[in-house]
């Protein structure tokens, strides 16, 4: 019995083997690469795909050499570009029905990786992502968010069970820090054009259509503070309700040397020792209301 097991095994390894080799020598790269487009293409005509080159990996999978995805109305500025993107199936997921894909990227000076799980239409359904020193600069897609220029290193994780293109309908939950940070404000605040930080932290947890703010820290050069809260989301994403409560307290010897820095000061009672403020944030990301207390 031992004997026929170790021979068949040896069996199955050598077709393993021989179809590994056969795939790497007379794999179809530029066909398939060809195909991905035209796939992309149908998946969302708005978006462009393209890559330097495609090759198969072991275990098996693709790697993506300089994959580049761009919107059709804005090609020049790509949402997302990697060094490389390797993807493979979940054997074990395959077996069952439902996929799992994991991939791994260098991009952004950082490492990007995780899974995608998708069901038996090829919907996806949920993902996992992992992001570890990515830097913001280096994302040229961010200006077009609408938070300005924004710079840091960026690492986290974040977890989604639902449908990507409907968010109200999936839960979730992140963990996310940046550090040596910084904003460069699209309209500059009482002569404050950029706010450094050394860290944000932010973690949340989605569920039925809120986003609870469970915990946000800044420890910066110019303000420390927190906020914690709610976002009712809505699928017109500047409806969205807030509901935020936090604290923010100034650095007087950072403010002093701007330009605005006198009249900040004098918002939070003229850089006396105790100069925290307490605020709320409350109406729309369209018509945002604060106010302190």
């Amino acid at each position: 019995m031992k004997k026929g097991f170790i021979k068949y095994t040896g069996y199955i390894v050598y077709a393993i083997l021989v179809t590994a080799v056969l795939l790497y020598y007379r794999f179809p790269s530029e066909a398939l690469q060809s195909h991905l487009v035209r796939m992309a293409g149908r998946m969302d005509p708005g978006i462009i795909f393209s890559a330097r080159s495609l090759d198969p990996s072991f275990p098996p999978g693709l790697r993506l050499q300089e994959p580049v995805f761009s919107l059709k109305k804005r090609p020049e500025t790509p949402f997302f570009k990697a060094q490389h993107l390797s993807v493979r199936p979940g054997i074990g997921s395959l077996i069952l029905g439902d996929t799992t894909w994991f991939f791994d990227a260098q991009a952004y000076g950082g490492i990007i990786n995780g899974h995608i799980q998708s069901g038996e239409d090829g919907k996806i359904d949920g993902f996992f992502l992992s992001l570890k020193n990515v830097r913001l600069h280096e994302y040229a897609f961010l200006p077009h968010f609408g938070v300005g220029d924004f710079a840091g290193n960026l690492k986290g994780n974040i977890t989604y069970n639902g449908p990507p293109d409907r968010i109200v309908r999936g839960e979730g939950a992140g963990d996310i820090l940046i550090s040596e940070g910084k904003i460069d404000l699209l309209n500059p605040f009482l002569g404050l054009e950029t706010i450094p930080f050394g860290k944000l932290n932010v973690r949340f947890t989605l569920k039925k259509g809120t986003i609870n703010l469970t915990s946000v820290s800044l420890d910066g050069k110019g303000f420390q503070g927190s906020l914690s809260g709610t976002i009712r989301l809505n699928r017109i994403t500047d409806r969205s309700r807030l509901n935020l409560r936090g604290t923010i307290e100034p650095i007087a010897s950072f403010l002093e040397t701007l330009k605005g820095g006198p009249a900040l000061l004098s918002l939070f009672g003229g850089g006396r020792k105790d100069s925290k403020r307490s605020f709320v944030i409350q109406g729309t990301f369209r018509s945002p209301k604060f106010r302190f207390t």
